[in-house]
C-alpha cells in the first residue's frame, strides 16, 4: 500500500502572470509505502525535531519550509550556524537514504491561457490529472494500490482539488482508463490533512517541493537560481529519487513540464 503526499509551489490564480512568482504553478508528490512512513520516516523526522530543534514533545512542531528558511518560531535556533549545519545534514541524509519517489508536474499559466481548449480549466485540474495519471501508472508497475494525501488549503481550494481528482478517477485519461484508476486508487476521496496533524510524509513533501519546482524550471533554462541547499536536494532527486522508466528516463515519468 502506497501513499502519495501532495504539495504545491506557486499560486493557482490567473492574474498578474507577467510577474514570475505568479506565472508558474507546480504540484509535487512524494510516493512512499505506508510501512516506510510508519517504521522509518516519522521516527527520523521526530529525531530531528527533538535532538536538533529541541522542541517540547507535548507541543509538536511542523517542518515547514518557509518557517525553516525564515528561521521563524521554533526554528529561530537555526540562526546558530552550528545547529543549522546539523539540521541540514540530517535532512539531507533523509532525502538521500529514505525510500521514496518524487513526481513533479509544473505549468506555465501564461502559456496555458493561450491554449484555446484549456481556457476554461483551472490549472489545478490539469496538474492533478497529470500527476494522478503518473501515480496510477507507478502503482500499476508495482502491481499494488495506493491513496492520496494532500495538505489542506481551505474548504474552497480543497473542493477544487477533490473535483479534479474525482473527474480523473471517474472518467480516465488518454493513457489510463477509468477502471484502471479505480482499481489502483480504491478511495474515492482525497485524504486532506492540515499542518496540525503533523504528518511526516507531508512535511517531507513540503521540504522537497520547492527545490523540485526550481530544478524543473532550471532544466527549462529559466533565469532562476538554486541556493546551495536546493542544489544539494535537486542533485539527489535527479540522481535517484525522481520516478523514472525502466530505462532510467525521468522526463514524462517523474518530471512533467508544460510547455
Amino acid at each position: 500500500m502506497y501513499r502519495l503526499y501532495l504539495d504545491e509551489v506557486g499560486t493557482d490564480g490567473l492574474n498578474h502572470l507577467d510577474v514570475d512568482k505568479h506565472r508558474y504553478l507546480s504540484l509535487s508528490g512524494v510516493v512512499m509505502k505506508l510501512g516506510t512512513v510508519n517504521d522509518d520516516l516519522t521516527r527520523r523526522i521526530n529525531d530531528i525535531k527533538f535532538n536538533i530543534i529541541r522542541h517540547d514533545p507535548d507541543e509538536p512542531i511542523n517542518l515547514h519550509r518557509s518557517d525553516v528558511v525564515g528561521r521563524k518560531g521554533p526554528f529561530e535556533i537555526l540562526r546558530d550556524t552550528t545547529v543549522a549545519a546539523h539540521f541540514d545534514a540530517a535532512l539531507i541524509n533523509i532525502f538521500r537514504t529514505a525510500d521514496y519517489r518524487v513526481i513533479t508536474v509544473i505549468i506555465d499559466k501564461a502559456w496555458m491561457l493561450r491554449q484555446k481548449h484549456w481556457k476554461n480549466r483551472h490549472p489545478y485540474h490539469w496538474l492533478m490529472e497529470v500527476l494522478v495519471e503518473k501515480y496510477a501508472l507507478f502503482l500499476k508497475d508495482q502491481d499494488t494500490i495506493g491513496d492520496i494525501m494532500p495538505e489542506s488549503r481551505g474548504k474552497k481550494k480543497d473542493g477544487l482539488l477533490q473535483e479534479a481528482y474525482s473527474e480523473v478517477r471517474n472518467s480516465g485519461t488518454y493513457y489510463v482508463p477509468a477502471n484502471e484508476f479505480q482499481q489502483r486508487l480504491r478511495a474515492s476521496k482525497l485524504k486532506f490533512r492540515t499542518k496540525k496533524d503533523n504528518v511526516s510524509g507531508l512535511q517531507l513533501c513540503d521540504m522537497i517541493a520547492h527545490p523540485s519546482h526550481m530544478f524543473c524550471r532550471h532544466c527549462d533554462r529559466h533565469p532562476v537560481e538554486l541556493g546551495p541547499f536546493a542544489r544539494r536536494v535537486s542533485q539527489i532527486l535527479a540522481a535517484e529519487k525522481y520516478h523514472r522508466s525502466a530505462r532510467g528516463r525521468v522526463i514524462g515519468y517523474g518530471m512533467k513540464r508544460f510547455p
